[in-house]
């Protein structure tokens, strides 16, 4: 995602909800289609091919961003004429999901991805700088498949796994909802004991999803979004990984090319109104402001340029049907005309929110991957769990350039825009310096030569709301007043995962088109 700040100044858009008067539009300025698609990331973009071809239904993807492909970065380092895929990396096959990379007009080949070794890892306590002393022991690293193994297992014979996944149609009404799955993922994994899964579950969540500060808080039911069952398969062999040969943003510019003038781009939704009937948008690619005040970097997607840019004029979109394909938070549904109750519902969720970049710096150390880790990890490795907001890693990118990635996350989700996680980062180099971890910057300072704002993260509910049947009543939501829903913020994060959830929720949104 190129950034979360899908609207700028909506609060004033909820005013004007219902009151958009057609004749204000010129003819050429009216889209009717069947399907309106706002974000065009993994989800949307797969849903507009899917609804293009295989339903033979008229959409227009509405996407904020001058190009599609959500949490997908690629870089090309003009230097070295390398591409770096620093958001989503890899892709691991999901039922008949990978189907779609073949398609005829898509066609991107895939390669089966191995870990590149080299990297040398040093683990790194960023709070304090410090190096982890050689006492420090990483955990045994067969215990940690070996209990995610184990969590599988347990998943699939209490039938959990088709409550979960791909989204939560099959989760049962909020009071009959497992008290296991309602469980602190700390709890759920001492109860049956796989302790040993968190220390390697951890990193791949990218240090946890919701609002709580502490992974082993989490509950579990949060966790299965960010580590489900399918992906879990990875860690003890049982299915790859694969890459898109070069660069994963191959795959969206196929997509644009196809789907054409049926994306309408750099654009956001500032008014609407949605019935049984139909919806109304008017989307403005006008002036307006980006909520980021720091100037985007070379090599990066520009997303936070705090300036003023021209657009052209406004839209009207009249169709069918409303697919959100953008986080459900309550800030990026106010322009969506929503009723006192969705108000209420939307509310109810906390989000954190995650970055990823590619930094550069010549006293980096090349070919070497910095891992934070906390000082009392080196007396209980199984519990190497950070206090937020962190950098998990500095890993290096190629052996030519002092190029790497990294990836950041913060609990409290208005509190860690771009600006205050280069300062994180920023922060933990320097302690590093400070340390003697590192050697002297020499005055040189950090450059972040691309970034990418991977917004809001897990869906944020307390147990006795989930009890009290929110994700009911989100699914209940699909729908009505000709919307629906799509996306990770309802359905289990992973590209594959997340097209497999379409095709379910697509067969019922064409019902009656």
């Amino acid at each position: 995602m190129r950034t979360t700040a899908f609207i700028a100044a909506s609060a004033i858009s909820a005013v004007s909800a219902g009151r958009i008067q057609r004749a204000a539009f010129r003819s050429e300025d009216i889209i009717y289609k069947d399907v309106a698609i706002i974000g065009g990331g993994a989800s949307g973009s797969h849903a507009a091919v899917r609804l293009r071809q295989d339903y033979g239904k008229s959409v227009v993807v509405v996407e904020r961003e001058p190009i599609l492909g959500g949490h997908v970065d690629t870089y090309l380092d003009k230097t070295t004429g390398k591409i770096h895929d620093y958001g989503i990396a890899l892709y691991f096959p999901y039922q008949d999901s990978f189907d779609f990379f073949s398609r005829p007009d898509i066609n991107v080949t895939l390669s089966p991805w191995f870990p590149a070794g080299g990297n040398e890892i040093r683990y790194v306590d960023f709070a304090s700088g410090q190096e982890l002393t050689s006492a420090f022991h990483s955990p045994d690293e067969a215990a940690g498949p070996i209990a995610i193994k184990r969590f599988h297992d347990l998943m699939i014979a209490n039938g959990w796994d088709n409550m979960t996944q791909p989204g939560y149609w099959g989760l049962p009404a909020g009071k009959d909802i497992p008290e296991d799955l309602l469980l602190p993922i700390g709890e759920f994994a001492k109860k049956h004991g796989i302790e040993a899964m968190l220390a390697t579950m951890y990193p791949s969540t990218g240090g946890g999803v919701g609002s709580r500060g502490d992974f082993e808080d989490i509950l579990t039911l949060s966790i299965i979004k960010a580590f489900p069952t399918a992906w879990s398969k990875v860690f003890f062999g049982e299915v790859g990984m694969f890459k898109v040969d070069g660069g994963n943003q191959v795959l969206y510019d196929k997509i644009s090319t196809l789907l054409g003038n049926d994306v309408i781009y750099s654009s956001m939704v500032v008014e609407s109104k949605r019935s049984n009937s139909g919806i109304e948008l008017v989307i403005d690619s006008s002036p307006f402001v980006d909520l980021e005040e720091e100037p985007g970097s070379e090599g990066g997607k520009g997303k936070e340029t705090g300036t003023t840019k021209e657009r052209s004029t406004k839209k009207l979109i009249i169709a069918k049907k409303l697919l959100l394909a953008i986080p459900p938070t309550r800030e990026n549904l106010a322009p969506f005309d929503l009723s006192p109750s969705e108000i209420n519902h939307f509310s109810k969720p906390k989000y954190g929110r995650s970055h990823t970049a590619i930094a550069k710096h010549s006293k980096l150390p090349v070919g070497t991957q910095l891992r934070n880790l906390p000082l009392s990890a080196t007396s209980n490795p199984l519990s190497p769990f950070l206090q937020t907001p962190f950098v998990l890693s500095f890993t290096s990118l190629a052996s030519d350039a002092p190029l790497f990635s990294l990836g950041l996350s913060g609990t409290n989700y208005t509190a860690f825009p771009p600006s205050e996680a280069k300062k994180v980062a920023r922060q933990a180099i320097q302690k590093m310096v400070e340390a003697g971890t590192l050697p002297d910057l020499e005055g040189e300072e950090v450059e972040f030569v691309a970034w990418s704002d991977h917004g809001p993260g897990g869906f944020g509910v307390s147990a006795q709301e989930l009890r009290e049947g929110w994700m009911e009543d989100m699914y209940a939501l699909q729908g009505k007043r000709s919307t629906w829903f799509t996306g990770n913020g309802i359905a289990a994060d992973f590209t594959t995962m997340l097209w497999k959830f379409n095709d379910v929720l697509l067969d019922r949104l064409v019902e009656g088109l």
